[in-house]
């Protein structure tokens, strides 16, 4: 008998918003450093659900997917996996999530960013994902490589904080 899921992955829907100010109100001090844009667009319920409006659009357009990792037993949104950058030229795209830090260690963000890898390969054709961490983000790391992404480079100074300097952060590619 196989177990019953314990999570649910769909794109993000306008009446998300509340639990996405609640993921980030509650997650700041890790949501705010390393997704501050996503941060900043999640203020407020009503600055949540313009965000999410934004990501349907982008949805629409086939160039970013964000799905809402929800829990099963008690609904409740636990993280984001995000599909962006999509390069349909290049069949390329990137993944990027965070997870609620009491859901972190379950394996959900393995498993959903296999499911994401799936979707992007079977609807749309893509052969080549990046995930971009900081070297010191061990489970992201670990993340990536349980979904069989490999190291490629270190990017110098990709990613800027909102406070601090530029960091430098390391690819990790995956080839279906």
């Amino acid at each position: 008998m196989s177990e019953a899921p314990e999570f649910e992955l769909r794109l993000l829907a306008t009446e998300d918003a509340k639990a996405l100010y609640t993921l980030f109100k509650e997650n700041k001090d890790s949501f705010k450093t390393y997704f501050p844009q996503t941060y900043k667009q999640t203020k407020t319920i009503k600055a949540s659900k313009a965000l999410i409006e934004e990501t349907l659009n982008m949805a629409e357009r086939k160039s970013a997917f964000y799905f809402g990792l929800h829990t099963v037993i008690h609904p409740e949104l636990a993280g984001l996996i995000i599909l962006k950058e999509v390069d349909h030229e290049h069949h390329e795209g990137e993944i990027a999530y965070c997870i609620a830090k009491r859901f972190r260690g379950r394996g959900w963000v393995s498993q959903a960013v296999k499911q994401v890898a799936d979707f992007g390969y079977i609807n749309h054709q893509i052969r080549t994902y990046k995930i971009i961490t900081h070297s010191s983000n061990e489970k992201s790391i670990l993340v990536a490589e349980r979904n069989g992404f490999t190291w490629h480079s270190t990017l110098e100074n990709e990613f800027k904080p909102l406070q601090g300097k530029a960091q430098d952060m390391e690819l990790y590619i995956l080839k279906k």
